[in-house]
């Protein structure tokens, strides 16, 4: 019941923010209220932009304009910000984060949790297809691991292994991302010595799903995702569909927008949602809550400072087919 209280109380939330803006600005008419990023910006395109900023930015960065400009209808390499951004509160973000989580009811009441994730844009078409959007190809790559820090060796409980390919498109204030992956886990050596009646399985899959998202208004972010099971280890099986839902705010009234250092702060709130055929007795949520620092230029990266609760099933590896809830106090840097 706690948990369905969290939902309308986070929905509720997303309602009044939304209702902060009731003009035409986001759909090519005038602007008329005091909190809408046009309202900074009257001049601004709503199309090919960063909505997330409290000033519209524009997504292609010189390079790929230089190439329009040549008459290329690509480039490689491209130096923007990727065109479908980090999920805030999934806990597998593909971000650099760091955090304390507090009572988790499967790893232990203290634990640490670290994530190097990254994403190399390899190429970008540009205006394709009749709506005229962008389509890019990424490299993405990413570590998730735990550790006992109040243990005698502070051992590695578990570490996740990730490599992906996404395929993204977006235009206006809609992104799509179609992304196959693979993800390994491995129990730490330290772990398994202070562990030794514990029986190390393989949990390792490749893994096919299709995210859309959409920007409901300049601080509003909905999404939802199908995914698919291709192939798993014997030794831990998995039920092959997944889902997920979410959704983000990012509050710029609330926030300050400094022109002279192109630097923004705001706060931020998150939800995700996952699903899967094996969680047939919880829920499974994880909420985020916090303040954000991020540049109008460049390519728009986030600093984060956040708390995080999670109550549902693990996503450590082995340990995912336990229900489990924790709080825990996180800072990150990602899109």
């Amino acid at each position: 019941m706690h948990k369905i209280k969290f939902l309308l109380l986070f929905l509720l939330v997303i309602s009044s923010v939304y209702a902060k803006c009731d003009c035409d600005c986001f759909k090519g008419g005038s602007c008329a209220c005091e909190t809408c990023a046009c309202r900074l910006d009257p001049t601004a395109d709503p199309e090919g932009y960063n909505y997330i900023s409290p000033v519209p930015v524009p997504l292609r960065a010189e390079d790929a304009r230089i190439a329009l400009q040549e008459g290329l209808d690509g480039i490689w390499l491209p130096e923007d910000p990727i065109l479908f951004k980090p999920l805030i509160a999934d806990p597998r973000c593909i971000q650099y984060s760091v955090g304390w989580r507090f009572d988790d009811r499967v790893i232990d009441k203290n634990v640490i949790d670290v994530s190097y994730g990254d994403t190399l844009a390899v190429y970008r078409w540009m205006d394709m297809w009749p709506w005229d959007g962008d389509l890019q190809i990424d490299i993405e790559g990413a570590l998730w691991a735990v550790f006992e820090p109040l243990r005698e060796s502070a051992a590695l409980v578990n570490a996740d292994y990730y490599v992906g390919i996404p395929l993204t498109y977006a235009i206006d204030r809609w992104q799509f991302r179609l992304r196959g992956f693979h993800v390994s886990s491995h129990i730490g050596d330290e772990y398994l010595l202070d562990h030794r009646h514990f029986h190390r399985k393989n949990p390792s899959a490749e893994y096919l799903d299709f995210y859309i998202s959409h920007d409901l208004t300049n601080e509003i972010r909905v999404y939802g995702g199908l995914g698919y099971i291709l192939s798993d280890d014997e030794s831990f099986p998995e039920k092959r569909f997944y889902q997920a839902l979410g959704s983000e705010v990012h509050a710029h009234s609330l926030g300050f927008n400094w022109y002279a250092q192109q630097l923004y702060g705001q706060p931020f709130m998150g939800i995700h949602m996952r699903g899967n055929a094996r969680f047939k007795h919880h829920l499974d949520l994880t909420y985020v809550a916090g303040y954000e620092f991020g540049k109008t230029t460049g390519m728009q990266r986030m600093v984060r400072f956040y708390c995080e609760y999670h109550d549902g099933y693990s996503v450590e590896g082995q340990f995912s087919r336990f229900a489990t809830s924790y709080f825990a106090l996180r800072t990150a840097y990602s899109w």
